[in-house]
């Protein structure tokens, strides 16, 4: 009887440890994310120690719905890049969403570019947004970026390895040491997530053999991937054969997103 009852205590603890680790892990998340305001499809947060906007795009129904984070390249914005891209995925069936990053302003602090604590942060807190929406499957989350956002969407993989379910780049890739916007080698081994690559074969920018770099250490590491180089094509890929590269994405975005 003794026992039969220490096991029923010992049961409601457990129980009860469950579930209040569950309701202080929704406060938390709830805490971290009031400093959100969304207004349409335009949002910005400021708590004081990360500031950034950015747009928030979804298609039309109930859902929950996959998403993708959508990072751009240097110079560019959110409302510039991410809107134009995020019109067209969200056709798709996915939630969209588009931040600012440190390199909009190409002038700015080289040491925030790309794949920098900073961007990271931004990227990391676009994740808790799309995990907090009630639209939106956080299981089948997904990244893609253009150039810097190419970096962004390489560090981000290879910190939340367990916080995407694909990504996907334009232009971009790998340094062979650390140090630079692009995330090095020993960072991208970290990643577990399945990538696409595409990568014109003329980009001077960033030269396709930065992309080979990141194919083999995702080969090396039995990581999924998929590259794919065009040819006479340069920086300009995700414009100048916006279809196929479009094409592609959704392929793969599919592939990893949609319900076995």
């Amino acid at each position: 009887m003794f026992r039969t009852g220490f096991k029923q205590f010992a049961s409601f603890n457990c129980v009860f440890a469950a579930l209040t680790c569950l309701l202080l892990g929704s406060v938390g998340s709830a805490q971290d994310l009031k400093a959100l305001r969304i207004d349409g499809e335009r949002f910005s947060f400021d708590d004081g120690k990360l500031s950034f906007r950015g747009v928030i795009i979804r298609p039309e129904g109930k859902g929950p719905f996959p998403a993708i984070l959508i990072s751009h390249g240097m110079g560019s914005t959110g409302e510039r890049f991410g809107r134009p891209k995020a019109v067209q995925f969200v056709k798709w069936g996915f939630v969209c969403i588009a931040p600012d990053y440190a390199h909009v302003d190409g002038k700015g602090d080289r040491k925030d570019f790309g794949a920098s604590e900073e961007n990271l942060s931004r990227a990391k807190k676009c994740l808790d947004i799309l995990e907090s929406l009630p639209d939106v499957d956080s299981k089948r989350v997904c990244a893609y970026g253009n150039s810097m956002g190419a970096f962004v969407t390489i560090g981000l993989a290879a910190e939340e390895p367990k916080r995407l379910v694909a990504a996907a780049i334009t232009a971009g890739g790998v340094n062979t040491v650390s140090g630079f916007p692009a995330p090095s080698k020993g960072q991208a081994a970290k990643i577990k997530t399945p990538f696409c690559i595409l990568h014109g074969a003329k980009d001077t920018t960033v030269p396709p053999e930065r992309s080979k770099l990141l194919e083999d250490v995702l080969k090396t590491n039995q990581i999924a991937c998929e590259r794919h180089i065009f040819e006479g094509v340069g920086h300009d890929l995700h414009v100048a054969k916006a279809k196929e590269v479009n094409g592609k994405i959704e392929e793969w975005f599919r592939k990893h997103t949609d319900p076995k």
